[in-house]
């Protein structure tokens, strides 16, 4: 298992640069007692064999110093906080990978530090379109990388000011370390 959440949200990411994506879509929501975690892209996809070698585990498209367990642990994950995952996926379509969790049950691990994954996250794809929404406890936040850099004019979202000012933005916006 993965200690933090926010660690599969940043594998699922990084599996959508690795699919040549331009658009990613990070949705964290919370219902009641369910969290909702989803990430979409617009990348190659998997045909049915290489998504079914997937969801087994120890297998990668990316290099061959990859492990292959990302999904295969948050599919685990899900399930044991009596949750649900779904992966669906095609040649040419995309992924989109959503998990589902009991908020109360004892095995859920803790976001991590959130703000600073998204941060990180919008670092790691500028010059893509990723858009982030979180909805959860009264906090919610609606960001994206095109957004962004509408609003910097030619400055880079990576630019130390830039940086500062969006850890302390997201911070502000939806805490630190979150549950």
């Amino acid at each position: 298992m993965i200690e933090e959440l926010d660690m599969h949200i940043l594998d699922l990411v990084q599996n959508a640069i690795a699919a040549d994506a331009n658009r990613i879509s990070v949705e964290i929501r919370c219902i009641d007692d369910q969290l909702i975690l989803r990430v979409s892209d617009d990348g190659k996809g998997m045909t049915p064999e290489v998504r079914a070698a997937v969801e087994r585990g120890f297998f990668s498209t990316k290099s061959p110093q990859a492990v292959g367990l990302g999904i295969p642990l948050l599919k685990e994950t899900a399930e044991q906080c009596d949750g649900s995952f779904s992966l669906e996926t095609a040649p040419g379509q995309g992924t989109t990978v959503t998990a589902t969790f009991r908020r109360s049950h004892i095995d859920l691990p803790p976001f991590g530090n959130l703000a600073a994954t998204i941060l990180d996250l919008l670092v790691m794809c500028e010059g893509r379109d990723l858009e982030v929404s979180y909805h959860c406890d009264g906090r919610d936040l609606e960001l994206s990388t095109r957004e962004l850099a509408g609003l910097l004019g030619g400055v880079r979202i990576s630019h130390p000011a830039v940086i500062k000012f969006l850890q302390d933005y997201l911070t502000e916006r939806i805490g630190g370390n979150v549950r």
